[in-house]
């Protein structure tokens, strides 16, 4: 699980308001709307954006004071991170209202 987090957090901050993001995919359109709803028992607060243009894959938004219990749910989904570069990171941001992108 360790390795999982250092992989997913994009900067390592102990702060519990800080914001992390990730693009995240599973295993088919399913998998989204069953970790939708786990998400929503679970009670955590993160704020997911689903990719248009792949149906199995979404963009999260997530407090560090919930990531550990995030990535949790994640692995019961068998969801894989996708590695982002700065300019994707910045649109990512973008998207949830958190800045404008970089060009």
């Amino acid at each position: 699980m360790e390795g999982l987090l250092d992989n997913i957090i994009l900067q390592e901050v102990s702060e519990p308001d800080h914001i992390n993001y990730g693009y995240f995919v599973g295993k088919n359109r399913n998998s989204v709307y069953k970790l939708k709803s786990a998400l929503y028992d679970s009670q955590l607060n993160p704020l997911i954006i689903k990719d248009a243009d792949h149906k199995n894959a979404l963009f999260a938004k997530v407090l560090d004071s919930e990531i550990d219990r995030f990535l949790e749910i994640l692995k019961e989904f068998n969801f894989k991170k996708v590695k982002l570069n700065g300019n994707s990171i910045d649109e990512v941001k973008w998207m949830f209202g958190d800045g404008w992108p970089s060009r």
